[in-house]
């Protein structure tokens, strides 16, 4: 008996491992460039929303992106993402950002805004996640 639940527990672990892998989003078309899809991670399936604008520059000597995600197709979609800072190293810089939900209507765009936790910062990238309404 135990050994059956000590392999049900392996299994449950490796499996979460797969489904919690983030997916880089240059092997996903949610990005209407190469030069965006290189920021973008995307966890699962956007759900026909598209990364079409990204913006980025320093202000304050602080780090601010914004982004433009649309909806290409005719049903409401909630997004989720949250911005991850990184350092000249590649090192993450901050505590890490909370998963922001953010609805975008059929056919519609919305804009969303990054600011970095300080000057360190000198990179980012821009996890998302989405589920039909």
């Amino acid at each position: 008996m135990k050994l059956i639940s000590k392999q049900f527990a392996a299994c449950s672990v490796l499996l979460a491992a797969c489904f919690a892998t983030p997916v880089f989003a240059q092997d996903i078309p949610n990005a209407s460039s190469p030069g965006i899809a290189a920021k973008l991670m995307v966890r699962g399936t956007l759900e026909g929303v598209q990364v079409t604008d990204l913006r980025s520059q320093r202000k304050n000597d602080v780090m601010v992106v914004q982004a433009e995600m649309v909806n290409l197709t005719n049903r409401d979609v909630r997004v989720y993402y949250r911005f991850r800072w990184t350092d000249a190293a590649g090192m993450q810089v901050g505590d890490g950002e909370v998963w922001k939900p953010l609805m975008i209507l059929g056919q519609q765009s919305q804009f969303v805004k990054g600011t970095a936790y300080g000057p360190q910062a000198t990179d980012f990238r821009i996890e998302l996640s989405a589920e039909p309404r």
